[in-house]
């Protein structure tokens, strides 16, 4: 069978979608230097074959050089018999974006059925997309202006090799400008910026947030801090609904002021809007759709933190339904309705949800919006994120659980694997988990060890909710009975320690909570019972700094600040001030308001001295 030559990628995708080789002349820009437009041109292999084909024996060992091998780590894990398989950094025909347009483009990263793609022409935002999206895979052709290659010589992989690492060097240092004649002058060129990479890539700058021997560096000195929990952050920051920037200017400066400097904020909800106990607006209404009025908020937000010297760790998702999260994705990728806890009851949203570990199309969905979100650039400021100090961590969830013993080992992969991509978009950034500790690993400490011990994980979170753990009760609450939740805290505080000795990596106990007296929801109701548990836990940093401890930070929930609850209804409604609790909780519940001013003494008390 004969090679079919042609110019237009629409052509050529049409073609291979036929089973047939196509030689496509390069007209685009993507692949620049490697590919001069008009000048070279490549062979692609289809990626699948068609069996009423009569393909020659070069086309055949082009297309075998592609087929799985199990256990190749860089293969695409869901190759089939007589399917094309796709390897990190090759060249690939494929549709993205909104209008599927056809670009050639490198595969940076592969995991199972998705890639993570990029131009070569200087510095360019990672692509996402699925081996679905791709028509047709590079195999051979000709490079800068007419050398000849072919993607199984040893010197294109060693040339592909080190162009891929210096992506980062040429982010720096602009397109490049030098013309070789050949691909081995095309490799030296790439040696000569990977050499330079270690000055450039490292972290954006001093001032973002690193860990050396256990402790977080902010500065070149040991960070210590007590903050909070201040997830509507970036919703107060925008312009649209729910934006009130006048707040949140207050409610930044107040917490400034106490000494709080790090904030864990929520990125957005996802879903439609109008769904009972869901925040609102959502971030992101349909998969890989966004209300950009609420990025820009982000944006500003974290311009906002910028200028006060404050951070935020920044959580991606979320297991329970309050902002979508693992039921959102679930029910985007055409698992029904969504059984709400408070309507369907706690068991059956359990079930639900524990589909998320076994769908992945669900995670499929959750990884792009990641990818999304990650490599995005500040409309304020035009800083890409991964460059900007403002960012203490990315956070793969807020609160992550398997759901079922059955979904342990998937788990553990998904969380593992989510972290690499975000290292592999952003290196400079912290990355964590979101976990309770062993409570969100069906009470395995070893599985939460295990999840930790990744390299790409780098510190500890656990959660502690003594009153929604039953460790204490509304009884409890009426005697004015707190010690036992204070003992069970700290046992299960120090069980954890353990575990963040033996990693030697930084622990943060970031969401901690009491109610107030008798379960009262009014800001008017007492708060003994809550300040005497928020002084015996924050007294736990005293001497951290100085002893070099890796319990490095205490998150308290939430901030409620200014905000004023309704007197009408107890659940949060579209309209109603934004506090500490989100949509699924009485509002008041575990907010800390500006009014509460003993727990806000004892707050600023220990944020100040962690601050020392």
């Amino acid at each position: 069978m004969a090679t079919v030559a042609v110019s237009e990628y629409r052509e050529a995708a049409v073609r291979l979608g036929c089973g047939t080789f196509v030689r496509l002349t390069v007209t685009g820009e993507d692949m620049r230097p490697f590919f001069r437009p008009g000048q070279d041109s490549v062979l692609l292999a289809p990626v699948r074959l068609s069996g009423a084909q009569h393909y020659s024996q070069a086309e055949l060992r082009a297309f075998e050089a592609h087929s799985d091998v199990p256990g190749r780590k860089w293969r695409n894990v869901t190759a089939a018999q007589d399917r094309i398989t796709i390897r990190r950094r090759d060249v690939v025909l494929v549709r993205t974006g909104e209008d599927r347009s056809l670009r050639l483009l490198r595969a940076v990263h592969v995991w199972g059925t998705l890639l993570l793609l990029r131009c070569d022409c200087g510095s360019s935002p990672y692509i996402s997309a699925t081996v679905s999206d791709v028509v047709g895979v590079v195999v051979e052709g000709t490079i800068r202006g007419g050398t000849p290659f072919r993607s199984t010589q040893r010197k294109w992989r060693y040339a592909s090799k080190l162009w891929t690492a210096s992506y980062r060097a040429r982010s720096w240092a602009g397109k490049v400008r030098r013309n070789p004649k050949s691909s081995l002058s095309c490799v030296a060129s790439a040696i000569a910026l990977s050499l330079i990479i270690i000055s450039c890539t490292g972290r954006g700058g001093s001032d973002i947030i690193s860990i050396e021997d256990g402790q977080f560096i902010k500065d070149g000195s040991p960070y210590y801090f007590v903050g909070t929990n201040f997830w509507y952050g970036p919703i107060l920051a925008s312009e649209g609904s729910g934006g009130d920037r006048e707040r949140l200017t207050r409610e930044l400066d107040s917490l400034c002021s106490m000494g709080v400097r790090n904030l864990r904020v929520l990125v957005g909800s996802d879903g439609e809007r109008g769904v009972y106990t869901k925040v609102e607006p959502t971030l992101q209404y349909a998969p890989g759709k966004y209300n950009d009025t609420l990025l820009r908020g982000l944006d500003y937000f974290l311009v906002e933190l910028g200028k006060r010297d404050m951070e935020a760790v920044l959580y991606l998702g979320n297991a329970w339904e309050w902002s979508g999260g693992y039921s959102q994705y679930l029910k985007w990728a055409g698992y029904g309705d969504i059984p709400l806890p408070r309507v369907a009851g706690y068991n059956e949203y359990v079930d639900y949800v524990s589909n998320f570990m076994k769908s992945d199309s669900a995670m499929g969905l959750f990884r792009r919006y990641v990818m999304d979100i990650v490599s995005r650039t500040n409309t304020v400021t035009g800083k890409a994120y991964r460059d900007d100090p403002a960012i203490f961590s990315w956070q793969i969830c807020n609160e992550p659980r398997p759901f079922g013993e059955e979904n342990k080992e998937t788990f553990r992969t998904w969380l593992t694997e989510t972290a690499g991509i975000i290292k592999a978009i952003d290196p400079n950034h912290l990355v964590s988990v979101g976990s309770e500790g062993k409570y969100g690993c069906e009470v395995d400490l070893s599985l939460w060890e295990d999840i930790s011990r990744s390299p790409y994980i780098d510190y500890l979170n656990i959660h502690i909710w003594p009153f929604n753990w039953g460790w204490t009760s509304r009884d409890d609450m009426n005697d004015g009975t707190v010690q036992p939740a204070i003992d069970l805290s700290l046992e299960y505080l120090d069980e954890h320690m353990e575990v963040a000795r033996r990693l030697h990596k930084p622990l943060v106990v970031e969401e901690f909570g009491f109610p107030r007296d008798s379960v009262g929801f009014s800001r008017s109701s007492s708060v003994s019972m809550r300040d005497r548990y928020y002084e015996a836990m924050l007294s736990q940093m005293t001497g951290q700094k100085a002893s070099g401890s890796m319990l490095a930070g205490f998150n308290f929930w939430g901030w409620g600040g200014l905000a004023e609850p309704s007197s009408d209804h107890l659940m949060w409604q579209p309209g109603d001030d934004y506090t500490g609790d989100p949509a699924q909780e009485e509002q008041g519940l575990y907010s800390v308001f500006a009014s509460d001013t003993s727990t806000v003494s004892i707050i600023r008390k220990y944020a100040l001295t962690a601050n020392e």
